[in-house]
C-alpha cells in the first residue's frame, strides 16, 4: 500500500474528531445557571465532557465553548423554588423549576 492509502483513514478520523470539538466547524457558547438559595447537588455536562455531581452554593453558573452535542445541567437536593437555565449563544433554551423532591434538569442540543 502507498503511504497515502495508510494516511487517509487517519486524516478522516482526525477531521471528524476535531469537528466534534468545534475546532473545525460550528461551535457554541453554552452557559448553565442554577438560581436559588442554599446549596444543591449540580452536575453540568457539556458536549463532549463527562462530569459528576458536586455540592455547590447557589447561585451557580458555568460555561464552555463547545461543538456539536448534548448539554445538560442536573439539579438534586435543591430547596423549593430553585431553577435551572441553559443558554446557547446567550439565548435561553430551557428553564425548569425543581419538583417536590428537589430535582430537575435542563437540556440543549447543539447542531447546525
Amino acid at each position: 500500500m502507498t503511504r497515502l492509502a495508510l494516511l487517509a483513514p487517519v486524516l478522516v478520523l482526525t477531521a471528524c474528531s476535531l469537528t466534534g470539538c468545534g475546532l473545525i466547524g460550528s461551535s457554541w457558547d453554552v452557559r448553565v445557571e442554577v438560581h436559588g438559595e442554599g446549596t444543591a447537588d449540580v452536575n453540568a455536562e457539556f458536549a463532549g465532557e463527562d462530569a459528576g455531581p458536586k455540592a455547590v452554593t447557589l447561585p451557580f453558573e458555568e460555561s464552555r465553548n463547545v461543538g456539536f452535542g448534548f448539554n445538560y445541567v442536573f439539579v438534586d437536593k435543591a430547596p423549593p423554588g430553585t431553577v435551572c437555565k441553559i443558554f446557547v449563544d446567550d439565548v435561553l433554551r430551557e428553564e425548569k423549576t425543581v419538583d417536590e423532591n428537589g430535582k430537575t434538569r435542563c437540556y440543549a442540543n447543539n447542531q447546525d
